[in-house]
């Protein structure tokens, strides 16, 4: 699967914008909220397919090994930071951003919603506000989330979790970039707010992704938070029903988690104890990303012994077959592929 670090490294650098084009159109942007100007001077540098017949489709999903587009993320990062220097007088125009049916404009929206999450993070902790919070646990969780709502401006993680919705791949992997720098600027607070995000197929599999990065995970602290987000975003695909199997979000979900759990256990512990209790599920799609999941840890650092262990349990757990009387075992299946 392709990490949005992948993308391309334009020829613009991470920080401040550089383009006086750019910098322009975003003033002249910021009054209308229109980004028609601003969107047409992006298009020609985002590494984006060339239009066609003046316009650009909704790309299709192509699934997680398709090769993506060299996308200029970099660029993007700076005008997201550009917009949001901006402040409030640039809101009608990231709102105008997030509902575009543009792949690039919502990556440039989902960079430009982390670098406002970031700003706040930073206020916080120059106020004083971020020890207070921490000290609140869940309460001062629910005051980060819903500050800016009351005040009637964005809320940076709820728009970022919109655009999570997107079923292409390339605009998640935007979010997937954005919400790592949030994470990066927040820490243990933003995996708590990710609590919202696993309510939902797409949005849980791009909270997990996002925090499935091991220099990231090396700055956080709160492996019992990380565990309850894997716990809900497991238990939505487990209880999930039978008429969402087809869904992408689903698939992605469950595609995921393997290698998700196993970044997760070589930082914390307590995801290999949460790993073991697993085990006991009794639905097969469930069974298999515990199974996929071990096989995940032994390719990593963890010993055969502790693998073993986790193999034992789970065969232990698996489900007699239905006719076992009947089955009569070195024989092979010599109906197998006749009508």
């Amino acid at each position: 699967m392709a990490d949005p670090s992948d993308l391309r490294r334009g020829a613009t650098p991470p920080g401040a914008l550089r383009n006086p084009k750019i910098e322009a159109a975003i003033d002249r942007a910021v009054q209308p909220g229109d980004p028609a100007e601003l969107l047409a001077l992006l298009d020609r540098s985002s590494g984006l397919p060339a239009r066609r017949g003046g316009g650009r489709a909704p790309g299709p999903d192509l699934g997680p090994n398709a090769p993506l587009p060299r996308v200029n993320l970099d660029l993007a990062r700076a005008v997201g930071a550009a917009i949001a220097d901006r402040g409030a007088p640039a809101e009608r125009l990231l709102r105008a951003l997030c509902a575009s049916s543009e792949e690039y404009a919502l990556i440039v929206a989902a960079q430009a919603l982390a670098a406002l999450a970031t700003r706040e993070a930073q206020a916080e902790r120059s106020a004083g506000a971020g020890g207070a919070a921490g000290a609140g646990g869940a309460g001062g969780r629910q005051r980060g989330r819903g500050a800016r709502g009351a005040r009637g401006g964005l809320d940076p993680l709820a728009e970022l979790e919109q655009i999570a919705e997107d079923p292409r791949r390339l605009v998640r992997d935007g979010v997937v970039a954005a919400l790592r720098a949030v994470i990066a600027a927040r820490g243990d607070a933003a995996v708590g707010e990710l609590s919202s995000w696993t309510d939902g197929y797409l949005q849980a599999y791009v909270a997990l992704e996002a925090l499935a990065e091991r220099t990231l995970l090396t700055g956080l602290s709160a492996g019992a938070e990380v565990v309850a987000r894997l716990e809900e975003a497991f238990a939505i695909s487990d209880r999930s029903p039978r008429a969402d199997e087809r869904l992408q979000g689903l698939r992605l979900l469950r595609q995921g988690m393997p290698a998700q759990i196993a970044t997760f256990a070589a930082r914390f512990p307590e995801v290999v104890r949460w790993l073991e209790e697993k085990t006991q599920a009794e639905r097969p799609e469930s069974r298999d990303v515990v199974a996929q999941a071990i096989a995940a840890l032994r390719k990593g650092s963890f010993s055969d012994a502790e693998t073993g262990r986790l193999t034992a349990a789970l065969s232990a757990s698996a489900p007699p077959p239905r006719d076992a009387a009947r089955i009569v075992q070195g024989t092979r299946k010599r109906s197998k592929g006749r009508r």
